[in-house]
């Protein structure tokens, strides 16, 4: 096989059913240039190792398969969850060849044959490497009905630096093509944070701004059994919060755009902070709030087991933090974001 312009770094475990689909949308895409489908597996007992080693037969040029040792029958939740996600997807991302990189979740797919070539285009053209990475939006797919929605607002086709991408837009890790720093012998893993969803996205930001486009060319599957689901609401809002704190790790260039983004969930928190059935879901996440110092989340999620004095200042500290915050995001949406902001509105009346 030719050096790969890009590599397509997909995670799986237990998606037997799911497997073909992926890798067909990922090696039916039309591009001019080569393309190498790196999968790590962590270590399936479902038969979706049997299912990838047969691709990787059949495509012995474009595609390699990694298998993580597992202790058969153990499942691994939280933050052990996590830690094995970091090493899949740090594997693959030190694996890879190619000069762009594309991480895909092993149950999601392409629905654009030509979503790899547009990206690669975008920064094709992008000679002085402003960019790190060009996004798009994508669809939830549910299985059962085979609905879809668009994951995010409707905005349109943009240029955003990196402050202002993290002030206020989400584009799903699986919609990103992102430079592979590691060919410049840049480890952008080296902070240690979790290497899923925002932070992901997060570890690369130091090194560029982002490029948007409007087109859904994915589709996120929905499973009442995947990990994201088998957290209450109110323990993802937790780890969403926390990534505010794990950002000074990577870089704090980002403080105050991180305000911003994770306002809604400090807020959310803030206002269920006295109900002690959600004081009990909080602690599953006490460790990664020590571990990230995390002390105002900790006074908002561990409330009711507080000291009185601590309470108190929960109190006082948050309200002032919100404040702050709002006053962050006025400077930080300058015209160009409130006016992608507007747009985006007025779109979802029309459609309502």
């Amino acid at each position: 096989m030719q050096q790969p312009k890009v590599s397509v770094l997909i995670s799986f475990y237990n998606l037997a059913p799911y497997v073909d689909q992926t890798l067909e949308s990922v090696l039916g895409q039309k591009t001019d240039f080569p393309v190498e489908v790196l999968c790590a597996d962590d270590g399936s007992d479902d038969g979706t190792i049997d299912i990838l080693r047969g691709w990787e037969q059949r495509y012995p040029d474009s595609v390699r398969v990694f298998v993580m040792d597992r202790i058969p029958g153990a499942k691994y939740e939280a933050n052990e969850r996590i830690r094995r996600m970091n090493a899949i997807r740090g594997r693959l991302f030190y694996e890879a060849k190619g000069e762009y990189i594309c991480y895909l979740d092993g149950d999601d797919f392409y629905t654009d044959e030509y979503k790899l070539q547009k990206q690669a285009d975008i920064l094709d053209a992008d000679t002085a490497h402003r960019y790190i990475g060009c996004g798009h939006n994508g669809c939830y797919y549910w299985q059962e009905s085979g609905e879809t929605r668009p994951i995010e607002r409707p905005i349109r086709e943009c240029s955003l630096t990196a402050g202002e991408y993290w002030s206020f837009l989400y584009i799903h890790t699986n919609a990103l093509m992102l430079r592979n720093v590691g060919l410049q012998g840049i480890d952008p893993y080296t902070s240690g944070i979790p290497i899923i969803d925002n932070p992901l996205t997060f570890q690369f930001l130091p090194y560029g701004d982002i490029y948007y486009l409007p087109d859904c060319m994915f589709h996120y599957r929905q499973m009442g059994d995947s990990t994201y689901h088998r957290r209450s609401p109110y323990q993802n809002d937790i780890l969403t919060a926390l990534i505010q704190y794990e950002q000074p790790r990577v870089t704090r260039r980002f403080w105050a755009a991180g305000l911003v983004r994770f306002l809604r969930e400090h807020e959310s928190l803030f206002a269920a902070r006295k109900d002690p059935q959600l004081t009990r879901e909080a602690q599953t996440y006490m460790e990664n709030i020590h571990t990230y110092h995390a002390g105002r989340l900790r006074r908002i999620v561990n409330y009711n087991n507080e000291p009185l004095p601590a309470r108190l200042w929960c109190e006082i500290e948050n309200p002032v933090w919100f404040f702050v915050t709002k006053v962050c995001r006025h400077f930080i949406w300058k015209p160009k974001v409130r006016a992608l902001l507007e747009e985006a509105r007025q779109k979802l009346e029309q459609n309502a």
